[in-house]
């Protein structure tokens, strides 16, 4: 299971029970990396389905299988989309 929280200025990433903190660079880089991730060649091509993510911070490094990829994928959706209280009108 993936979760994802902000405390204090930094962001903390449960993958799986591990935790990791991000700074909010931080995070821009991870969520350029997630994004980055073609689904598509997870189900089509020569590919394992694993992507090795090092994180910006070099002290971490994720192993995603595809359902991972899916979740965090929409999990930074989430943290990136205005919530409608948030948009002006």
């Amino acid at each position: 299971m993936i979760n994802f929280s902000t405390s204090s200025n930094k962001y903390r990433l449960d993958f799986h029970g591990k935790e990791i903190l991000l700074s909010f660079c931080e995070l821009l880089g991870f969520r350029n990396r997630i994004n980055a991730i073609d689904i598509n060649t997870h189900f089509y091509g020569d590919h394992s389905g694993i992507e090795i993510l090092p994180l910006c911070n070099l002290k971490e490094v994720l192993i995603l299988e595809t359902t991972d990829v899916l979740e965090l994928k929409k999990i930074i959706d989430t943290i990136f989309t205005p919530q409608e209280s948030e948009t002006l009108c």
